[in-house]
């Protein structure tokens, strides 16, 4: 009996019945115990082995986090994207197997090893920065790669990923509407795109006739404390005049608006706030953030149809697919 016979029987996915059977923790304990049981009942075993020795495939997909990354509760943007990237794989019947690349084994990295020793059939590649080294093995080992935030020049491989410069654009033309409101940016230097991101904010302020101060950058990390103290430490400038300020990202942002309530500031009154990615959460908050969505849903979903091509057909022309945002106003700005 194959996999797909037995999910039929059962009434579950394929991909359920692997997590079940493998004992993963992406499915309930109820529900696993039911699968087994079934599998027991019609004497069904999962040989992954020996579709692996057929098909020459593992049946599992590296993703590869950001050499900054600290964690899914600070990194709210990569942990809602890792959350669809997975779900989209998962249909595809994919296991995943996070990278994190922070140790080494042996002298190599994680990423080295996984590679040379076949460990999965390709990655999703969160990383906006790739060493020359990285490239290299991609490339020696034919590796099937997809990036989703930012698109590598050399190597076979594609990505999909939102215009970032364009975001900042948004929020410029936004903002420069209003005069008699400073405009301020919270800049997080571990991220390649937060430059690109500025250079977009400043664009759209220009063409409102607003030309941005040298001192109107404040550095943050990429985490809602470091925002938090980043506005409590330039607070005698928010106080003495209106603000508009863009974060760097929805993180950013709530961390930013947090402190502008415990200075007892009105949000969008005397200060005006925006963040960037369209996270679930923000909607939700009062008053609720504005944004620009970035699309991380249709990313997420063309940048796995990507992999999985690549994968199944072998690593072709490469394919760069960029997604312009979307500005979604909402209660921290005026309209």
């Amino acid at each position: 009996m194959t996999s797909k016979e037995f999910a039929e029987i059962i009434g579950v996915s394929q991909s359920t019945i692997s997590r079940a059977l493998n004992n993963s923790s992406q499915i309930s304990v109820e529900r696993r115990e039911f699968i087994q049981k079934k599998a027991e009942e019609y004497g069904f075993v999962l040989n992954s082995q020996a579709r692996s020795l057929k098909t020459n495939r593992t049946g599992t997909v590296g993703i590869l986090f950001p050499k900054h990354f600290i964690g899914m509760s600070s990194n709210l943007g990569l942990a809602h994207l890792y959350d669809l990237v997975q779900a989209e794989l998962s249909k595809y019947d994919y296991d995943v197997m996070v990278v994190y690349d922070g140790e080494k084994q042996n002298g190599l990295s994680t990423f080295e090893r996984m590679i040379k020793i076949g460990k999965v059939d390709g990655f999703i590649i969160f990383r906006m920065e790739s060493s020359k080294k990285d490239l290299e093995l991609i490339k020696k080992y034919k590796v099937p790669c997809v990036y989703l935030l930012h698109a590598e020049k050399a190597g076979s491989y594609g990505s999909c990923l939102s215009d970032c410069e364009y975001s900042g654009y948004l929020i410029g033309k936004l903002f420069g509407k209003y005069k008699e409101y400073k405009s301020f940016y919270i800049n997080v230097k571990t991220s390649a795109e937060s430059k690109t991101r500025l250079a977009g904010f400043r664009r759209g302020l220009k063409e409102r006739g607003v030309v941005m101060d040298k001192d109107a950058v404040w550095q943050s990390e990429l985490s809602v404390k470091s925002a938090y103290e980043c506005i409590i430490d330039n607070q005698e400038t928010i106080k003495s005049r209106k603000c508009a300020i863009l974060a760097f990202n929805d993180t950013v942002a709530l961390g930013v608006l947090n402190a502008c309530r415990d200075l007892g500031l009105k949000v969008p009154e005397d200060v005006q706030i925006s963040g960037v990615g369209g996270l679930p959460i923000i909607a939700e908050i009062a008053p609720d953030l504005t944004t620009v969505n970035v699309f991380h849903e249709r990313i997420a979903s063309m940048g796995c149809e990507m992999l999985r091509s690549a994968i199944v057909h072998g690593v072709q022309e490469p394919i760069h697919t960029v997604i312009r945002p979307e500005l979604v106003l909402r209660g921290t700005t005026l309209r």
